[in-house]
């Protein structure tokens, strides 16, 4: 145990001396760059580390907050879509009838409607279908407003994308696209 303390003493001479000569053999930019080094140190210790912890803690409130949002409102929105929407919504039986009435509105308002492409989805358990419908058009400005109007008035109809375009300036006719949706009710 003696020898152990003696080199433990003689350790400490040591690293006591290089201290003393560290000064020395550094110059002034090592030491103003330690001073630097340990300002910086207790900065971040004292600045930025409570942000860093105070911005995890808003980040998760803000994450639960919104989760909280999403269920409540999937919860109500589905509750508001089965009960009131499918009152006022056509049957899927009506959806040949809406195409004749589509149809019917675009002659009325002078678009010309060419081949429409529509696939039909189940929504809300199976309590619900909704027809996606696409198809290219042209027509008059005017007129394709009030076929657009005229289209959202309709129960069940939302229209998802309209792209309206004109080769040259002085056209008189539109080309336009249609994305909508008609949202039915199933038969029981």
């Amino acid at each position: 145990m003696g020898a152990a303390s003696v080199n433990m003493q003689r350790l400490l001479q040591l690293g006591h001396w290089y201290l003393r000569q560290w000064r020395q053999y550094t110059g002034i930019l090592a030491i103003a760059g330690l001073v630097l080094m340990l300002f910086a140190g207790a900065l971040y210790l004292q600045k930025l580390k409570p942000l860093q912890k105070d911005l995890t803690l808003r980040e998760s409130t803000l994450s639960e907050a919104a989760r909280k949002l999403k269920i409540a409102t999937t919860t109500a929105s589905n509750a508001y879509q089965a009960s009131n929407v499918a009152e006022r919504l056509p049957k899927s039986s009506e959806f040949t009838a809406f195409l004749l009435k589509l149809n019917a509105l675009a002659e009325q308002k002078h678009i010309e409607l060419q081949q429409s492409d529509y696939k039909a989805t189940p929504e809300i358990n199976g309590e619900l279908l909704r027809y996606s419908l696409q198809f290219p058009a042209s027509g008059a400005y005017p007129d394709v407003q009030q076929f657009i109007a005229e289209l959202e008035k309709m129960p069940g109809v939302r229209i998802e994308n309209l792209s309206l375009t004109r080769q040259q300036i002085g056209e008189a006719l539109l080309s336009l696209e249609v994305q909508m949706s008609y949202l039915s009710k199933v038969q029981q």
